[in-house]
């Protein structure tokens, strides 16, 4: 192999291994409502009890949920809350992020939280 091409070889391998520095002109994707109707499960809200899930998901460049991305970052404690959290990701809807004016899949993770009305859970 001539050495021209070689030290060319080299140099680009060099280039692509190189670490890029984080891109400051990423925005990275927005829930788009805080409030989705997510079923309380019966059982946690007859019992009183709250918790929090916190989802990682991937949003593609459309804002939409990839299919079978969604995983249970930290879970509740609660397994009917983890369950719940899980079946409610899908119908979740985001803004993507960007990278600068352009929209780019990316992950997040997003906490889904179930508390209880302030009547029930002054009553505990």
């Amino acid at each position: 192999m001539p050495r021209k091409l070689l030290s060319t070889l080299v140099l680009a391998a060099l280039a692509c291994g190189r670490k890029t520095p984080p891109d400051a002109d990423v925005t990275p994707a927005v829930r788009l409502t805080s409030k989705t109707d997510i079923p309380y499960p019966p059982e946690l809200f007859a019992r009183r009890i709250e918790g929090q899930v916190m989802l990682y998901l991937f949003v593609d460049s459309t804002g939409a949920i990839v299919n079978d991305s969604t995983r249970i970052a930290k879970s509740s404690g609660q397994a009917a809350f983890d369950a719940a959290a899980l079946e409610a990701a899908p119908h979740l809807r985001f803004t993507p992020a960007h990278r600068g004016a352009v929209p780019v899949a990316a992950p997040i993770q997003v906490p889904i939280i179930f508390s209880l009305p302030d009547s029930v859970s002054k009553a505990k």
